[in-house]
């Protein structure tokens, strides 16, 4: 089944938009990114588009995989992540981690796990809030491998414009900018493009970010060139002395 039927047969589910689900194909197909890490998954509607890219994307050596990571209350969602993941026969192709707060303790736990970076593409669209994704940006950063792309969703998403959130006490609570700032926005711009281990960060659309970790070549290149600088340094302060001692001794001959 492709993406297009698997559309079609969850059009009354909530989830990422279609359109932004093809964007995402041509990442993934393009770079050949094979381990994939999703923060957030409600339904699991984005879950069955990414496990079905990679079972398109699949060869005999490496056919993909997708962990995806959410709150225990997902599990209450009707229809829920593992019925449409069994509804497509999709289970081989991923792993669903169900956590009590937030998928940062499932993180810190992949870390501990994992010596190297493990995922080369990340979906970011769980909490949409500073404290979170954050915080997760940062642990992400530790699991993206070199060349990974990392993707947020609702950019321009606040809590004053909530149709579920807005009239909550949990939001009626929060300063007014809290409240109107939209906090994903923030973390791109502030934390994302600002990292030296990322560039190439724009905005695909209009409410979804990307950003894409240097390559291991480019952190040499840039390692090189910290390198040269540190050496020119030292030629130029080794000649500043030479020229201020050879200066020295001209004027003591003089002297005398």
């Amino acid at each position: 089944m492709n993406l297009n039927e698997v559309n079609e047969k969850l059009s009354d589910v909530f989830g990422t938009p279609f359109s932004d689900i093809l964007e995402f194909e041509k990442i993934i197909k393009k770079n050949d990114y094979k381990n994939l890490l999703e923060l957030g998954f409600a339904h699991g509607k984005s879950s069955v588009f990414f496990a079905t890219i990679l079972k398109e994307n699949s060869n005999e050596t490496d056919k993909g995989h997708l962990t995806t990571i959410d709150l225990r209350s997902a599990k209450n969602r009707k229809p829920n992540i593992e019925e449409l993941l069994s509804a497509f026969d999709l289970n081989d192709y991923v792993t669903v981690y169900h956590e009590r707060i937030s998928y940062n303790w499932r993180l810190m736990k992949l870390i501990q796990e994992n010596k190297e970076p493990i995922f080369d593409f990340v979906y970011i669209d769980g909490a949409h809030d500073w404290y979170n994704d954050g915080f997760a940006f940062f642990l992400v950063d530790k699991l993206l491998k070199p060349g990974g792309a990392i993707i947020f969703d609702d950019y321009n998403w606040n809590y004053s414009t909530s149709v579920s959130l807005k009239n909550t006490d949990f939001v009626k609570n929060m300063d007014e900018d809290e409240k109107t700032i939209p906090q994903i926005k923030l973390v791109f711009d502030l934390l994302v493009k600002s990292h030296p281990n990322y560039e190439n960060c724009h905005l695909i659309n209009n409410d979804t970010a990307v950003a894409y970790k240097k390559s291991k070549i480019q952190e040499r290149k840039l390692k090189n060139l910290k390198n040269l600088k540190s050496d020119y340094s030292f030629l130029i302060e080794s000649a500043k002395r030479t020229i201020f001692l050879d200066l020295n001794a001209v004027i003591s001959s003089l002297r005398f």
